[in-house]
């Protein structure tokens, strides 16, 4: 099957083989340092004792936090809520969410002007043809106040999956500031959420986390119908 696809074809499978590696080995070596971490904080010393490693870990830690928000909005198949939690747990809800916008905002831009350069190849080493095509041919997509309504929608409700309208952000009609802005603050009633679930979590307060966790997915899956409705009607409305 390999050696029936075609050079292109080809290329686009071996790197995305490489991707999935290498995100699965950050996946990995971040659980193994991580996980030992959040086991402690059942304790008053423990959570002591991890606000002490943090401060320790000064600009640098602050600076690897940032790389890896980053790394996530440019490496579309990391999820993004496990590290607006852990941001949360090492620098609280309002530092843990201004670093995750700042990352957002910073990985955005250069996805959006990567796509504008590559083209469509950059896009389809994440994303399937098929599925770049149903949006890109969408009569949404080519509206841009509709398009600009959905977008609105989709990066304001947590759950929902963004990756792929980050990516079309380069190829969509809307002007880059306006995109940057939508797809960067527009996120912020969910950051709230899973930062201030880090936070707490940090905190020891397992139940409290619980039940922001809860909170989430209940809102994303509302959200997740509600924005195939809205969608439904803005195709209708084109």
């Amino acid at each position: 099957m390999f050696k029936e696809m075609s050079k292109k074809e080809r290329k686009l499978t071996i790197m995305r083989f490489a991707i999935f590696f290498i995100v699965t080995a950050i996946i990995i070596i971040l659980s193994i340092k991580l996980l030992p971490l959040i086991t402690k904080l059942s304790n008053e010393e423990s959570r002591i004792e991890f606000k002490e490693q943090v401060s320790a870990m000064g600009i640098k830690g602050i600076f690897l936090m940032l790389g890896i928000q980053i790394l996530q909005i440019v490496v579309a198949v990391i999820p993004g809520q496990p590290v607006e939690i852990i941001s949360g747990m090492l620098y609280g809800t309002f530092g843990g969410m201004l670093l995750c916008l700042i990352g957002i905002l910073i990985g955005t831009v250069i996805v959006f002007y990567t796509v504008r350069k590559v083209g469509l190849d950059f896009v389809q080493l994440f994303f399937s043809k098929e599925k770049i095509d149903e949006i890109k041919n969408s009569k949404i997509f080519k509206n841009t106040a509709k398009f600009e309504t959905l977008l609105l929608i989709i990066f304001a409700i947590p759950m929902i999956p963004k990756d792929i309208f980050v990516y079309l952000g380069g190829i969509s009609p809307i002007e880059p500031k306006r995109f940057f802005s939508i797809a960067t603050f527009a996120r912020i009633p969910g950051l709230i959420l899973t930062v201030y679930a880090g936070n707490k979590l940090s905190e020891g307060s397992f139940v409290v986390t619980l039940v922001l966790f809860i909170v989430v997915m209940l809102i994303g899956a509302i959200g997740i119908y509600a924005s195939n409705i809205a969608k439904q009607r803005l195709e209708e409305k084109s």
